[in-house]
């Protein structure tokens, strides 16, 4: 058998407990009766749970008290009482039995409860969930001390003399009740389990008994306020219409009339036509002029002679009609005269009240506007749609195009999309040729014919000062060579033009100049030279008979070009 520990069961109790109590504040100044009274009969299954021992039906009954202290917390005094039972004991010799025993005990129980009480009172049916601890009463373990212990001295080790008859009990369970009247209820069902706990010589074992129990009866209520005044509510959703919306619905709620008796509903608004079915009706606002009005329900119990009359009121709205909202623009918004630019008028509209769009119109102060589709928008009421203007032959000005949306009660909206028609610009200036010579280098030495000397690295400091101090130009740097050199070393003009990069833009000079803003070209012609032209911001290079170099293709062949350029100046040298 389960086997409880006091502690625990406590605990379990007072957490219950507090539950039930921060719950039943809720109930707090709610019609309620005062007090309850319940005459019970009651089934118990009793499971001392020792060895030897059988579990017993037991019949009984008694009663409950309850005083409620909201309309859903109550604290409960019950008392139950259930007649004897008898059982039959034949036990062998054990070390707290040294002879055995053999004997018939009866006995019979009788519980004492106090607690919280939770009931839910419906109109038809109330839950009730009750909490209760408090002491038990049993002659059984009295009885069988004198049967199975007195007769034989020394019969029952270490008992002296006869066990208590008292234990500890606690319940928890709930019920249902079926009200009757005001004043009475049918208990069908309470059904509860029951830890008793009689510690004694014979529940060394195991001190707790966990019972069963069930009980039904009648619960008679006491201290009931009067019965209220019959009151009425009137309510409705979304009150609110159209004069060409379906019919507002309305309905009564009744409080305190009896539930026995029909009841008669009278209906009257100051605005619309209301039609009455019983408890609900409906407003026609058809014709009404926009503003706010009232439907009132008067309710009626024909067979109560007094206090059987109570009536409520709710007010409605009539709105007032809303017309299209369109707004419109135009992509692009701005072109040149003569300009074969396609123009889109983007329509975006929306129709508050929800009606549908009997006609768009489109016009334009000039040109002529086309329109395209419509689409349905994301949100239920909104669409879009596009037109498309041809400005074919519109003179410089503003154009406008209007658009007209009326719905399907006669109730329009416009919005304007302009387009800014621009005179056509005047004819570019002819480019101005910008550039000019800022220095010269010289590549007379046959040895080196490529090398940068010191009259080269003066003139392109200079030019390195210009570029800095002029952020925005840039320096072209066009280099000859001899035909006879060339042919002797090819690429060796290029070359020189490469060089002089290379000094401005990494080389001993140290200018680290932007290499983006140098410009390496191969002139047409004899010469042993670079010329160094500046071009200021704006401007172009226009030098005839020139050629753009590959500066990759040339930082590639330099080592070799200078290698050979210099074996043969020294052949020279030597003939």
């Amino acid at each position: 058998m389960l086997r409880i520990k006091t502690t625990a069961a406590i605990k379990k109790s007072l957490l219950v407990l507090g539950a039930m109590l921060l719950t039943g504040i809720v109930g707090i100044a709610q019609e309620y009766p005062k007090a309850e009274l319940a005459l019970d009969y009651s089934y118990l299954h009793f499971a001392p749970a020792q060895q030897f021992t059988t579990n017993h039906s037991m019949n009984g009954g008694g009663g409950a008290f309850v005083y409620n202290f909201a309309k859903n917390f109550g604290v409960k005094m019950d008392l139950q009482g259930y007649n004897g039972f008898t059982n039959t004991f034949n036990i062998p010799a054990t070390a707290a039995l040294p002879s055995g025993a053999n004997g018939s005990v009866s006995g019979n129980l009788f519980t004492y409860l106090f607690g919280p009480q939770l009931k839910f009172r419906g109109q038809h049916v109330q839950l009730l969930v009750d909490a209760l601890a408090g002491a038990a009463h049993s002659n059984v373990y009295g009885n069988a001390f004198k049967t199975l212990c007195q007769p034989v001295v020394g019969a029952c080790t270490g008992v002296s003399g006869s066990p208590s008859n008292n234990g500890w009990a606690m319940t928890l369970g709930g019920g249902l009740d079926f009200p009757i009247n005001r004043r009475v209820s049918l208990r069908a069902v309470e059904v509860d389990y029951l830890l008793t706990r009689f510690g004694n010589f014979f529940t060394q074992s195991n001190a707790n008994q966990n019972n069963f129990r069930y009980l039904g009866g009648l619960n008679f209520n006491f201290g009931l306020p009067n019965p209220g005044v019959p009151s009425a509510s009137c309510v409705g959703h979304d009150l609110e219409a159209l004069a060409d919306d379906p019919p507002l619905g309305v309905s009564v709620e009744t409080a305190d009339f009896n539930p026995k008796h029909p009841l008669t509903y009278q209906w009257e608004s100051t605005g619309g036509k209301v039609v009455g079915d019983g408890s609900s009706a409906k407003i026609d606002v058809a014709g009404a002029e926009p503003g706010t009005y009232q439907v009132t329900s008067r309710v009626t119990d024909p067979k109560q002679k007094q206090n059987n009359i109570a009536s409520c009121n709710v007010a409605f709205t009539v709105r007032q009609p809303r017309p299209p909202v369109v707004s419109c623009s135009a992509s692009p918004s701005s072109i040149v005269a003569g300009a074969a630019t396609p123009i889109t008028i983007n329509v975006q509209g929306s129709t508050p009240d929800g009606r549908p769009i009997q006609s768009r119109k489109f016009s334009a102060s000039a040109g002529s506007v086309q329109e395209g589709q419509t689409s349905a928008g994301a949100t239920a009421g909104e669409w879009a749609s596009v037109a498309t203007l041809d400005t074919s032959g519109v003179q410089p000005g503003k154009l406008d195009v209007n658009v007209g949306v009326t719905d399907a009660r006669g109730l329009s909206s416009s919005c304007l999309a302009s387009v800014d028609v621009q005179a056509p610009p005047p004819p570019p200036p002819p480019p101005v040729v910008a550039q000019s010579e800022v220095g010269k280098c010289d590549f007379s030495n046959g040895k080196k014919p490529g090398r940068v000397d010191n009259a080269c690295k003066a003139a392109l400091d200079d030019a390195a000062l210009k570029l800095k101090r002029e952020p925005d130009g840039k320096l072209v740097i066009v280099s000859f060579a001899d035909a006879s050199e060339e042919a002797k070393t090819s690429q060796l003009g290029g070359l020189r033009a490469f060089n002089a990069k290379s000094y401005l833009t990494a080389g001993e000079g140290g200018q680290e100049i932007d290499a983006s803003r140098i410009e390496v070209r191969k002139g047409d012609g004899e010469g042993k030279n670079a010329i160094l032209y500046w071009v200021p911001a704006g401007g172009a290079f226009t030098g005839d008979n020139t050629t753009l170099l590959d500066e990759d293709q040339l930082k590639a062949l330099a080592p070799t070009v200078i290698r050979k350029a210099r074996k043969q100046a020294t052949a020279a040298a030597l003939r």
